[in-house]
C-alpha cells in the first residue's frame, strides 16, 4: 500500500464505535466502506447520522471480514468479543484497531498477538486518552529529557458512583474480564506506563473490592441494577519494574466520597522534574510541571490547545501507520502488559501476597 492509496476501513460495533466512524471519515486518505452492528436500531441511527449508504451497513461481522473491499477494521465490541473477532480478522488479512481492554485475559491477548504476527498485520489498542493535549505535552517534555529518570508514578480513575449496566455484561467477569480496574483503570494505567516509557513489570501487589455492586447500589442509570455482579467496583495496585521504578495505581466505579465525583490523574516523579495531570484541577490547569529553577522550586503551567477527540487522533494514527508502513505507538504488546498487571492485582487480592509477573 502506497501513500497515494486510500485505506478502506470498517467499524464493527457502532455504539462506542461512532468515534471511530468519525475518525475514518475525517482522514483524507481513508474511505469508510462498512459499518456493522447486531442492533438494527443503533445501526440505522449511526448510518443515518454519518450518511452511510444502506448497502454499507451490516448486522453480521463475518460478512465484513470476508469482504475483499476492507483493509482494516475497528473493533468496538464488548470485551469478550475482542479476541475472537480480531483473530478472525487477521485470518482474513485485515489490520485491527481494538478498543481497550485488549482482551478479557492475558491468554486471549497473547492469542491475538500471535495471530497478528502470523498474518503480518497491525494490532493497535485504542488508548484515546494518550492524545489529550496535556499528555502529548508531557510526553514531549519527557522525550526532550526534561524529567531525567522517572523513578515513581501514581495514577488513578476514581468515581463516586457509576457502575455501568449497559447490556449488563460490564459486571460479569466472564464477559468483561473484570470490573473497575479493567474498565476505567486500564486507561490511566496506560497513561502512566506510556509516560514512563513502558518499563517491564516485575512484581505486583494489590487488592480488589466489591462493596456496592453486589447490593445493586451506585449504578448508572440509578434505576437499573445489574443482573449479575461478580467483578470489582474498586481496586488498588503497586507495581515494581525492571530498573527499580514503581507505580501506585487505583480505580473505582463506586465509593463514598464527594457526590458525582469523576476524576482521573497521573503524577510523575523524575530525577530532574515532576508533574501532575489531574482532570479536577481548578482554573483548567490540568497539567503542571515542577522543577528547580535557579535552585528554587517552580511550577510550569503550559498553554495548550483545546482538546479534540482522542479517538479521532488515534484512528488517524492507525491509518497513517498502515499507509506509511510504520509501527504504531500503541501496539498490542502494550495492551498485553496492562492485562498482565491487572490480572496480577486480581490474583494478589485473592491470594493475599505479592505476585511475580509471568509466574
Amino acid at each position: 500500500m502506497t501513500l497515494s492509496s486510500k485505506l478502506r476501513a470498517a467499524v464493527i460495533g457502532v455504539g462506542v464505535g461512532w468515534n471511530h466512524i468519525e475518525g475514518y471519515q475525517t482522514h483524507p486518505n481513508c474511505e469508510l466502506v462498512a459499518i456493522c452492528d447486531v442492533n438494527p436500531a443503533i445501526l440505522k441511527e449511526r448510518g443515518d447520522r454519518f450518511n452511510i449508504p444502506e448497502s454499507r451497513r451490516f448486522t453480521d461481522y463475518h460478512d465484513v471480514l470476508k469482504s475483499n473491499e476492507v483493509d482494516a477494521i475497528s473493533i468496538a465490541l464488548p470485551n469478550w468479543l475482542h479476541a475472537p473477532v480480531a483473530i478472525e480478522a487477521f485470518a482474513h488479512g485485515k489490520h485491527v484497531l481494538c478498543e481497550k481492554p485488549l482482551a478479557v485475559s492475558v491468554e486471549a491477548g497473547r492469542r491475538m498477538l500471535e495471530a497478528a504476527h502470523a498474518a503480518n498485520k497491525m494490532l493497535m489498542v485504542c488508548y484515546n486518552h494518550r492524545y489529550r493535549p496535556e499528555i502529548v505535552w508531557l510526553k514531549g517534555q519527557i522525550r526532550a529529557g526534561d524529567f531525567g529518570h522517572i523513578y515513581a508514578a501514581k495514577a488513578g480513575w476514581m468515581r463516586e458512583g457509576w457502575i455501568p449496566t449497559h447490556g449488563q455484561w460490564f459486571t460479569q467477569k466472564e464477559r468483561a474480564g473484570g470490573g473497575a480496574l479493567i474498565d476505567l483503570g486500564v486507561h490511566v494505567l496506560d497513561l502512566a506506563l506510556w509516560l514512563m516509557g513502558y518499563p517491564k513489570p516485575v512484581t505486583v501487589s494489590g487488592a480488589a473490592f466489591a462493596e456496592f455492586g453486589p447490593r445493586g447500589q451506585k449504578t448508572k442509570p440509578r434505576e437499573i441494577k445489574p443482573a449479575t455482579f461478580d467483578v470489582d467496583d474498586m481496586g488498588f495496585g503497586f507495581v515494581r519494574f525492571e530498573g527499580g521504578a514503581v507505580l501506585q495505581f487505583e480505580s473505582a466505579w463506586a465509593s463514598h466520597r464527594e457526590p458525582m465525583h469523576d476524576e482521573y490523574f497521573v503524577r510523575l516523579f523524575g530525577s530532574e522534574a515532576g508533574a501532575n495531570f489531574y482532570t479536577g484541577a481548578p482554573k483548567g490547569e490540568t497539567v503542571v510541571m515542577f522543577k528547580l529553577i535557579n535552585d528554587q522550586p517552580s511550577a510550569i503551567v503550559p498553554r495548550l490547545p483545546t482538546s479534540i477527540s482522542g479517538h479521532r487522533i488515534a484512528v488517524h494514527h492507525f491509518v497513517d501507520c498502515i499507509l506509511n508502513g510504520t509501527p504504531t505507538e500503541s501496539p498490542g504488546e502494550h495492551g498485553l502488559i496492562g492485562l498482565q498487571i491487572i490480572e496480577a492485582i486480581y490474583r494478589s487480592s485473592q491470594e493475599g501476597r505479592e505476585v511475580v509477573i509471568g509466574s
